[in-house]
């Protein structure tokens, strides 16, 4: 179990800065944004919500482009209390000792996404629609705590204890740094037919193209160990002295593809009522690593299996979870679309998640259009994530958590061929707090962190007709 958590952990440090499950992005167009229940809704980016119902847009070309840019801000705040010491560990890191009380710290990651762009196309000729959409899928962003994370300290100070003992003990400190890319690349090809005025059908491929870059490092490593005179003073051992506190750096860089069907249907229920389904089955995704670490780390992972993913050659499983979605669109009025949906994601039958660690995530959606005029329509909506996790699943490098999204936004016509599309998306999530040892086997060191998190997105598009 350990080493399917610290992997799942570091193949999501540049995380999901977008809505959705764990690594799948839900956001790919400017009127999700505006209102995420778009599973029933008919319009250009149907390609990717309701291919299906695609099939009932206008005939002709249609083009849409999608500009997103993204924030995200991650905090986990870390305490590691030791009952051999007086005070918890982050006091002793002579070279940046906690000014807390209660000697913990807090370690902030940032994702910044400047633009993340998306397209969709779609040529309607009678009963027939053909569809293409690419978009980041998954990943999308660049995570990077400046000053490390709170495990990797605490390693070091535990470490230190450990090899000096509680007498010896004069403390620790070092320098740490985490950052990761990931960007999962889609690319869907569609095929819609109507089968009836009421009933169409889709069958859709998506191929997955994975690029992640993951960049550390702890260095600059040293003990404090007090002496047995009177003074007692500290006697600070580094590299020279120690070849064991030797820096440990990593840089490793993993690709891989993979291919999944999409299947869809829409029905017309009534004049005012549309019912739209999707599965989006599990893309099998193994990515393999192209490595240039130092030999420290190479090292420490020939020794701890947990750090084999990060090796030259090494193979790692990023599944794309099989994604079922349903949703119903009303019209009580010509100008009022109401909307509402629910996804459910398969998590526990990906590879790199064991089922002590997720169970499956839900997912439901609300939203509202309204046409104030030829020219204006508004839109707004809601979305409510849960996941089903254990601590198992939250680290100090990935931690997501169950949240609340809403987005409006504004669509305008300024010709019968152009539209504009602007919006804003925040998500609020639920905070989590976790207790646990630093080593199973070592009940020594005992770490309680409080993790936080903060999103925004602001977006614009397009809608071109031919």
């Amino acid at each position: 179990m350990k080493k399917s958590f610290l992997a799942a952990s570091i193949i999501a440090l540049a995380g999901n800065a977008f809505a959705g499950g764990y690594l799948t992005n839900t956001n790919q167009s400017i009127y999700f944004l505006r209102n995420p229940a778009r599973d029933a809704s008919i319009g250009i980016d149907g390609v990717y919500y309701n291919p299906a119902g695609a099939a009932f847009y206008n005939d002709g070309f249609h083009i849409q482009f999608n500009w997103q840019n993204a924030h995200q801000k991650r905090d986990a705040y870390a305490s590691y209390p030791i009952p051999v010491l007086p005070s918890p560990l982050f006091k002793y890191n002579f070279g940046n000792p906690s000014p807390n009380e209660d000697g913990g710290r807090e370690f902030t990651g940032r994702v910044d996404v400047p633009i993340q762009p998306s397209l969709f196309a779609l040529y309607n000729t009678g009963d027939w629609s053909f569809q293409f959409g690419f978009g980041v899928i998954g990943g999308g962003g660049n995570c990077e705590f400046e000053h490390g994370v709170g495990m990797f300290e605490a390693l070091v100070g535990s470490k230190a204890l450990a090899a000096l003992g509680k007498e010896g003990f004069g403390g620790y400190s070092m320098e740490g740094y985490v950052n990761g890319k990931s960007y999962y690349f889609g690319g869907t090809f569609t095929v819609a037919r109507k089968l009836s005025e009421k009933l169409s059908v889709s069958l859709g491929l998506r191929g997955i193209y994975a690029t992640n870059n993951y960049t550390g490092h702890i260095k600059n490593i040293k003990f404090g160990m007090r002496t047995g005179l009177a003074d007692n003073p500290l006697v600070v051992i580094d590299q020279t002295q120690n070849p064991a506190l030797a820096d440990l750096e990593l840089d490793c860089d993993q690709k891989g593809f993979g291919i999944a069907p999409i299947i869809g249907l829409d029905w017309k229920a009534a004049d005012w009522v549309n019912i739209a389904a999707k599965v989006e089955f599990k893309t099998k995704l193994r990515v393999e690593s192209e490595a240039h670490n130092n030999a420290a780390f190479d090292a420490l992972a020939g020794s701890n299996p947990a750090f084999a993913a990060y090796t030259d050659g090494a193979k790692t499983p990023c599944d794309m979870p099989t994604i079922a979605a349903i949703g119903a669109q009303f019209m009580p009025t010509e100008a009022l679309r109401l909307n509402v949906g629910y996804h459910h994601y398969f998590d526990m039958d990906t590879k790199q998640w064991t089922k002590d660690m997720v169970g499956n995530t839900n997912e439901i959606v609300f939203g509202a259009e309204y046409d104030i005029s030829e020219m204006f329509e508004i839109s707004a909506g809601l979305q409510r994530t849960i996941y089903d996790q254990t601590d198992d699943n939250i680290s100090d490098m990935s931690f997501n958590m169950t949240s609340f999204c809403y987005g409006f936004g504004i669509g305008v016509r300024v010709s019968p061929a152009i539209k504009l599309n602007a919006a804003y998306f925040q998500t609020f999530y639920d905070d989590y707090n976790k207790t646990e040892y630093l080593d199973p086997a070592n009940t020594m060191v005992k770490s309680t962190t409080k993790y936080s998190r903060t999103n925004r997105v602001i977006g614009l598009g397009i809608d071109i007709s031919f």
